[in-house]
């Protein structure tokens, strides 16, 4: 059953939505008794993780944290008295809905017709039972469509006849269709009256087709006797309605955070003009009156059927199983470490950290990371299950620390590409590294020179005889792409043969910062390697045989231990250099261009002394890094200066944050091209043993093709009514340029 979710308004900060007090969440006390335990309670959990990791729904740590918290305790709740093989799938479903929850929660997935597409494809293949008549179903490159038409639905329709799976299609396609009006709201600013709001909750809660699921796990039909259709139908929305405002009670303290805004809670705060503690007793009252109206329902029992299928206890069971689960589940109580000890009921959201997963993140994370570094510097973010170090200070500290390793690479890159020099460390980490360095420093580096001069060069005279172009496409994502294939001694001359390397680093990047576990992030990146490893053989098998100049007759030839570097490493090798060495380089040059043509008096300095370009790009790496954080894993527990992280747990560096903390910085929002001492110090390479090896590469692409772009075109300028914009959560720079040569 689906929490609630998507943000709320992308033009209203965290700090609009913060009440002035506490919030005291009610204790809910249902008047019903819960299901019994399952004896294969471990079985269908087991099952169900085995089943989302094989069709590429979850990734490890996706895997790890719902076999370590009781996210999953709900599904296997639902199942009643139905036997193992069947009790399975509806585990599944449970698993393929909450995933379906996070995408749509995480971030912009869902926008821009993504859903409404996404949901003509389950309407389709559940209509049809396929949605090819042949079998093929390599059309759908989304895990969560493949695994509906491959697995879950072949297995679900044998469940029930054919009337049971047009009311179960019903309901799933309102469940789905109700999800994706609240996201066209939430996109348009659309605000929502209580009445519109309890018929979309209901449906977009999805309450009803589980209980569809749980009819025919249970073999099951309530609806066999048409007279007891409408009575069982009423108990039923009235038991939909009950979880699903008991959800909205318990979450308020989340949608909050997030900025969400159609929760009840929050409705009943703005269409009657009340507070928020009136609102939510309010909607405690609400879910009073469905309980009894439920339990006055129930009562009618004794003039129906008297059946198994009619039973009201069923439903009573299946009510107060999901309405604990909303109270105890630490996905709506998302506390400091120091609050961790108050009573759950109490929730201060001024101690409850904003969540990666908010869209605010996507759009403007600055006010939120000063929130962060002003209240909350060390801080448990619960959504995504990593502690948010924001202050210089502390960044410095975790990056440097002895006891802070790489593991967190084992899941974020190592199902992509084994182990590799990203997820080393100690002895093992510096020979590998020691082994890469020289390609990127000293001769090797001012060999480059001479390339990316001659990439700079090629790319401005294809711009010439344009009045207006887009810098992005034709410029910053290119550069970098030509210049470290130039490096490998990869082909990336010809248009095609550059987009096709830059979507193979951009698919690949995006499943590094894959922090939020998309589904279609990790299957999709799997894809994308094999495709890239294909490209590359043969350029391994020509080097091995013809060795020349280039990183990959450098790898081949390389030795640790006495011994060669074995395949795997130097296909990962490229796949990482290729990746890493073109994505951020050509965010940190748009951010560049962005501050050259946007802040009063900057280009007009740095073209009169071109020396100050290094200290533009320094500025902007430091004010504007492209890539906004990085993650840690502690080997042990870290006493770092605001605070303690606790050994094992993830921590993510936000270098967006320390790289504007005042307490490092002068003014650290302005742009101010005269920073000397204070500009080297921000993290935007890292820091310590894991310092960025190609840094002093994407320093001089950076500024060489920045120089080389004012000198050809010095009267270069916006195009008319442009406005650049940045955006991402991982990787921050504008997605398009638009000016005037």
């Amino acid at each position: 059953m689906s929490p609630a979710h998507s943000e709320g308004d992308p033009g209203t900060s965290h700090s609009d939505y913060l009440p002035p007090a506490p919030l005291i969440i009610p204790e809910i006390r249902l008047p019903f008794a819960g299901p019994p335990p399952r004896s294969d309670s471990d079985q269908l959990r087991t099952h169900a993780l085995a089943w989302a990791q094989r069709y590429g729904l979850i990734g490890r740590r996706g895997a790890h944290r719902l076999s370590t918290t009781a996210l999953l305790e709900l599904g296997i709740a639902l199942c009643g008295r139905a036997p193992t093989h069947r009790a399975e799938i509806l585990v599944c479903w449970y698993l393929w809905a909450l995933t379906l929850d996070d995408r749509i929660d995480d971030g912009p997935w869902a926008e821009n017709g993504a859903l409404d597409r996404f949901i003509s494809a389950v309407q389709d293949l559940t209509e049809s039972g396929a949605a090819d008549p042949s079998g093929e179903i390599s059309q759908y490159d989304d895990p969560m469509l493949a695994v509906l038409v491959d697995d879950l639905w072949p297995r679900t329709k044998c469940l029930g006849g054919k009337r049971w799976q047009h009311r179960f299609e019903r309901h799933l396609i309102q469940h789905l269709r109700a999800q994706a009006t609240l996201v066209r709201m939430r996109d348009t600013h659309t605000g929502l009256t209580l009445a519109e709001y309890l018929p979309l909750r209901r449906d977009s809660f999805g309450a009803l087709f589980f209980f569809d699921l749980i009819d025919a796990a249970e073999t099951l039909d309530p609806y066999e006797h048409s007279v007891d259709i409408e009575w069982w139908s009423t108990l039923r929305e009235h038991g939909a309605d009950i979880i699903a405002w008991t959800n909205d009670i318990h979450s308020i303290a989340k949608d909050v955070v997030c900025g969400e805004r159609f929760n009840l809670v929050s409705i009943l705060a703005d269409t009657a003009g009340t507070d928020w503690p009136i609102a939510i007793e309010s909607a405690h009252r609400m879910v009073n009156t469905a309980v009894a109206q439920f339990t006055a329902v129930a009562a009618q029992h004794k003039n129906h059927r008297s059946c198994a299928a009619t039973d009201p206890n069923r439903l009573r069971q299946v009510v107060r199983a999901a309405c604990d689960w909303h109270g105890n589940v630490s996905r709506y109580h998302l506390h400091t470490a120091d609050s961790t000890a108050q009573d759950n009921r109490q929730v201060d959201l001024t101690l409850t950290p904003p969540t990666l997963k908010s869209r605010q993140f996507e759009i403007d994370p600055y006010p939120l990371y000063e929130r962060l570094r002003t209240t909350l510097p060390i801080v448990y973010d619960e959504p995504t299950d990593v502690w948010l170090v924001s202050r210089h200070v502390d960044v410095k500290a975790a990056l440097t620390h002895p006891g802070a390793s790489n593991n967190n690479y084992t899941w974020q890159i190592g199902p992509l590409l084994g182990h590799t020099i990203v997820t080393m460390d100690g002895c093992e980490h510096a020979q590998h590294r020691a082994l890469l360095s020289p390609s990127f420093r000293n001769k090797a580096l001012a060999a480059l020179e001479a390339s990316i001069t001659s990439v700079t060069t090629d790319l401005l005279t294809h711009m010439h005889g344009q009045p207006q172009v887009d810098l992005i496409a034709d410029f910053t994502a290119a550069l970098p792409v030509r210049v470290m294939a130039h490096v490998l001694g990869l082909p990336a001359e010809t248009r095609e043969e550059v987009e096709r390397l830059k979507s193979w680093c951009a698919i690949g990047f995006a499943y590094m910062g894959n922090y939020r576990q998309d589904p279609a992030l990790l299957t999709g990146g799997l894809s994308n390697r094999d495709s890239f490893y294909n490209f590359l053989q043969p350029h391994i098998d020509a080097r091995r045989a013809a060795p020349t100049d280039d990183l990959i007759s450098q790898l081949l030839a390389a030795r640790i231990d006495g011994q060669p570097l074995s395949e795997t490493f130097v296909r990962s090798y490229c796949a990482i250099l290729m990746t890493a060495g073109s994505e951020t380089s050509h965010g940190a040059l748009a951010n560049l261009i962005v501050n050259l043509l946007s802040e009063p008096g900057v280009k007009d300095a740095v073209m009169a002394n071109p020396d100050l370009m290094d200290n533009a790009l320094a500025e902007t790496l430091r004010r504007n890094p492209p890539l906004q954080l990085v993650l840690r894993e502690a080997r042990e527990s870290l006493e770092l200066p605001s605070g303690t992280v606790p050994s094992g747990a993830t921590l993510a560096c936000l270098i967006g944050s320390a790289n504007r903390d005042p307490d490092q910085f002068t003014d650290p929002d302005a742009f101010n091209l005269s920073r000397t001492d204070q500009a080297t110090s921000h993290f935007a390479f890292g820091a310590g043993r894991h310092f960025c090896l190609g840094s002093m590469l994407a320093r001089m692409e950076i500024t060489i093709s920045a120089r080389m772009l004012l000198q050809t075109f010095p009267n270069v300028r916006w195009a008319p009514g442009f406005q650049p914009t940045e955006r991402g959560f991982l990787n921050r720079c504008p997605d398009r340029l638009e000016v005037l040569l």
